[in-house]
């Protein structure tokens, strides 16, 4: 019995000591932008458009096709469901809090984090590697400033602009949804209207703040943190992944408890 205790409170003590790592390593990407020597800006600057390029750009077909099946399916049952019963106006509660405040924050970012956060972790460890790391580290170059710093702001940025892409294609797939089962567009865009309120759109965009910085802190993070051996990348990756999916769950969790 004491064995199992024992046990249970190393694996407790490890994962506080992972979480004090990682928080250390925020505080410090988040520090890096008051120490970026002026000549490192434009570097910086091309690497964060790049990544915006990559986590942003390239990655709107996925999400405004997955908002709009999303949308439409979930709208056209509750037009169907809710007209039994003459309960219409409840479709605006529906995708407001179902839709934009919830899922959409959610599924954006557990798609960014699955297909950029692989990409940055395995990027990293790929770095670290080839031995690009040690270079930068012996030319007294911070590799936080110029590889870390320019993907964590990429990644805020993006998952906040794709969260606003996905809450306005998923709008318009639910108005399709909503005419192609008998409502008027009109019906439709009044009982949302009625419905959407500022906290929804403050909690929308602050859970994309929130779940951008753990995409760009959890990949890079452990991506810096693999070995020399070049099956570290692929295990980078996947804990950076599983990490990150977590972390986004347990916040979601703690905005709806907050909210």
């Amino acid at each position: 019995m004491i064995a199992r205790i024992s046990a249970l409170g190393n694996v407790g003590v490890r994962w506080l000591t992972r979480f004090g790592a990682l928080a250390s390593f925020l505080f410090l990407t988040v520090g890096a932008w008051a120490s970026l020597p002026r000549a490192g800006r434009r570097v910086v600057r091309r690497v964060f458009l790049n990544q915006v390029w990559f986590t942003a750009i390239q990655a709107i077909p996925l999400i405004a096709m997955l908002s709009g099946i999303l949308s439409f399916i979930v709208i056209s049952q509750a037009v169907r469901e809710l007209g039994q019963i003459g309960a219409t106006e409840l479709l605006g509660t529906l995708i407001v809090v179902a839709i934009v405040r919830e899922l959409g924050p959610l599924l954006t970012a557990l798609t960014v984090a699955g297909r950029s956060g692989t990409a940055i972790a395995a990027e990293l460890a790929t770095n670290r590697v080839m031995g690009e790391i040690d270079a930068l580290e012996g030319m007294g170059i911070d590799p936080v400033h110029y590889l870390v710093l320019p993907r964590f702001l990429g990644a805020i940025c993006s998952v906040f602009g794709l969260i606003i892409l996905f809450d306005i294609v998923a709008v318009l797939a639910g108005l399709g949804a909503a005419v192609a089962n008998g409502m008027t567009a009109a019906r439709y865009f009044d009982i949302v209207l009625a419905s959407i309120t500022f906290r929804d759109v403050w909690l929308s965009g602050a859970k994309g703040m929130v779940f951008g910085i753990v995409i760009g802190t959890v990949p890079a993070f452990h991506g810096l943190r693999a070995g020399k051996a070049a099956t570290q990348v692929p295990v980078a990756a996947g804990q950076a992944v599983v990490v990150s999916i977590v972390g986004i769950f347990v916040l979601a969790a703690v905005f709806v408890a907050l909210s």
